[in-house]
């Protein structure tokens, strides 16, 4: 593990020691009042917000910590709905009492984001002018208008007007960073993991690749499939795969797939696959057409592709002279979609603009992308260090 401070790598400890949950959470809703007015000037005159929160909040309202997730993630960021439950939000070995997110001092809030199909306002939501889903009418949203939402959100449901941090992985990494910049005087400190100023060609290359293979499934029928009762789960599935392949280093590949081009040994080849990688596909795309929408998918990889901290603004030196947020980047060494020079950058980047709490740690896991999900407890020294200071 590794971590840039003032411009020099230093080394740092590795908690990998697993935490169990200790939170029982329920997922609820909040509609804001007067909806949300985006970027582009159009209006959406009905938001609903999905949100988790895990912690109580303080009298003087000053101890929340906003946590966005990615592309295809949801408000479940720590927790069970039920004690019987096996599985957890995606970071819940970072949140929780006495740990790294400690819920005994923080309030810790995480929406689904605008344009989502897990709880918040998006393409399967009804239109209140036509009274039918949005489907492909959705309009086109940006990173900054989830952010907006957010803010919002905060301010109408729990009286917040601003947070301690944000933290976020991948998209949420984003949203972080915008965050910081749009509301400089309501935030104190962003964690921006597996993230990036703005996404490089070869992550948009593989958005491209997941949004055609979505559209050039012939139930897509230009994201009406709602009107025919038909679902492109073809070619949803397709552009999972795509992402599943972006999102894990060459060494996952070959520890989960040591048989290499070897068939399938101990069982009959399927009809579907002859390989067990090509099993582990298929499943991931199965998996996520029980839980995702079509629509949602290409509106928010959009957004996610659109994205740039300098877009519509002077330059990123002046974006960064404003940011005095404290700054923890993260990122992973084997991360091919937002390699860990992206995530010096941010450091450098604030640093550069006078910004003397900003450290980039750079962590040694051979999962690629997906390991700030997998391999999350490798966090847990540097983000403990920076929550104590906030």
């Amino acid at each position: 593990m590794f971590a840039l401070d003032g411009g020099k790598i230093a080394s740092m400890p590795v908690h990998d020691a697993p935490q169990p949950s200790q939170l029982i959470v329920t997922k609820e809703t909040f509609r804001l009042f007067g909806g949300v007015t985006l970027e582009s000037g159009v209006k959406i005159p009905e938001v609903d917000v999905a949100y988790e929160r895990y912690g109580d909040l303080s009298a003087d309202k000053h101890n929340v910590v906003l946590i966005a997730h990615g592309i295809t993630g949801s408000s479940h960021a720590a927790g069970k709905y039920a004690p019987s439950n096996r599985s957890t939000g995606y970071w819940d070995d970072l949140i929780g009492p006495g740990k790294a997110i400690d819920t005994n001092r923080w309030c810790v809030i995480a929406p689904n984001f605008l344009g989502g199909c897990r709880g918040t306002t998006g393409s399967l939501s009804i239109d209140p002018a036509t009274e039918k889903p949005y489907g492909s009418n959705f309009p086109q949203i940006s990173i900054r208008d989830m952010v907006t939402t957010q803010k919002i959100f905060l301010e109408q449901c729990f009286g917040v007007t601003d947070v301690a941090c944000v933290a976020g992985g991948s998209m949420g990494g984003f949203q972080a960073l915008e965050w910081a910049a749009m509301y400089p005087d309501a935030v104190r400190g962003i964690i921006p993991v597996a993230t990036a100023l703005t996404p490089n060609p070869r992550a948009i290359a593989y958005n491209h690749c997941a949004r055609t293979a979505i559209r050039l499934d012939p139930a897509y029928n230009d994201g009406n499939y709602a009107d025919y009762c038909v679902v492109p789960e073809a070619g949803l599935a397709l552009a999972r795969m795509i992402g599943t392949i972006s999102y894990l280093s060459d060494s996952s590949f070959q520890d989960m797939f040591h048989d290499g081009c070897d068939p399938l040994f101990s069982r009959e080849i399927s009809p579907r696959s002859d390989f067990l990688v090509e099993d582990y596909l298929n499943d991931e795309g199965d998996k996520l057409n029980k839980r995702f929408d079509a629509n949602t998918y290409i509106l928010i990889s959009r957004a996610l592709d659109s994205h740039g901290l300098a877009r519509a603004r002077t330059s990123l030196d002046d974006v960064f002279r404003s940011i005095t947020a404290h700054v923890l980047a993260i990122g992973f060494s084997s991360d091919d979609l937002f390699p860990p020079r992206q995530t010096v950058e941010i450091a450098e980047r604030a640093q550069r603009g006078g910004n003397e709490n900003a450290k980039a740690v750079i962590l040694e896991s051979d999962y690629g992308h997906d390991a700030f999900l997998v391999h999350q407890r490798m966090m847990i020294p540097a983000i403990q260090a920076f929550m104590n200071v906030l």
